[in-house]
């Protein structure tokens, strides 16, 4: 089972995720910094937060689900102490390339931003329609990118591959363009 530590469990995105990787296969520490987050996070999925630098722990996987104005500040906080080979997800496509993330050649960096959804869509259920965001009830559009690191890695990162990090995958092409519904 792979380990995934999940920075920002508790807000808008994190919850979602939260949500999403409680179908998975992944073993998930939920880790949120505001007291608020906290109790977002136990209310809607049920799990209690642990310590960062206990998710971290062995972690495999580290999602990065804070402000993107955060994205920066956090990794250049927890990338040094992450094990080699460790992949690090970023949900903003802007950050990396905007030199945000620090540089460390034994770390894979995956990105991956969700598309905003129509906003007229049908779908078949009431809850569907009004998943405004997409990605709970309604499918959404991904877009993911193996920024650095081992090939193999992608099939990690990308909704569809082992644990699906998103919902409802399809057959995904490779990587560095828009994989349709996750």
């Amino acid at each position: 089972m792979t380990k995934l530590a999940l920075l920002g469990a508790g807000g808008k995105m994190g919850v979602r995720l939260s949500l999403n990787l409680a179908k998975t296969d992944f073993e998930v520490s939920h880790v949120e910094v505001s007291e608020a987050g906290r109790a977002r996070l136990k209310d809607a999925v049920g799990v209690d937060c642990v310590d960062q630098q206990e998710a971290l722990d062995g972690a495999e996987v580290v999602v990065l689900a804070v402000p993107d104005t955060l994205i920066g500040k956090v990794a250049s906080g927890i990338v040094p102490v992450l094990k080699p080979g460790t992949m690090v997800v970023i949900l903003d496509a802007a950050a990396p390339y905007a030199g945000h993330l620090p540089e460390r050649a034994d770390i894979t960096y995956f990105v991956t931003h969700p598309c905003h959804p129509a906003i007229y869509h049908n779908e078949p259920t009431e809850a569907a329609r009004l998943d405004r965001f997409g990605g709970v009830a309604h499918p959404q559009g991904v877009v993911n990118a193996l920024m650095q690191g081992p090939e193999e890695h992608y099939a990690t990162g990308r909704p569809g591959g082992q644990g699906d990090l998103r919902t409802r995958p399809p057959d995904l092409p490779r990587h560095g363009r828009a994989t349709g519904l996750s």
